[in-house]
């Protein structure tokens, strides 16, 4: 679990060709698969053993630095019943950690998903 998360933002594109035929423009599309994208923002905390689960900018950073990168499988949820549920494999493309001295820093994650997510109800 991400503690101390404050936004998301999970997204697709889909290539759309635009073709000149005779009786005018069309747009179709290309027939490859979605490209998905997903951004976490959070306020910088480290956790303490007691929530030794939670995943931190610490941990965040940590895995983008490492190379090769594994291919991790992530899950972007809702906390009530029905909510949507992404289940996703991804990397770690960005991370970026911003904040004026003495304030509270935040940091950014973006991710770049691998294949098709799988969704589904959160129960």
């Amino acid at each position: 679990m991400v503690g101390c998360a404050t936004s998301k933002d999970w997204g697709l594109s889909n290539n759309i060709l635009e073709l000149n035929c005779d009786s005018g423009k069309r747009t179709v599309d290309d027939g490859e698969d979605s490209t998905y994208d997903f951004q976490l923002t959070g306020m910088v905390f480290e956790y303490g053993d007691e929530a030794a689960d939670n995943v931190s900018a610490f941990d965040f950073e940590t895995l983008a630095q490492t190379k090769p990168q594994p291919l991790n499988q992530y899950r972007l949820a809702g906390k009530f019943s029905g909510d949507t549920v992404r289940t996703f494999f991804a990397r770690i493309a960005t991370f970026r950690e911003t904040g004026s001295n003495g304030e509270a820093r935040t940091y950014t994650v973006g991710f770049r998903v691998d294949g098709v997510p799988v969704l589904s109800r959160q129960t």
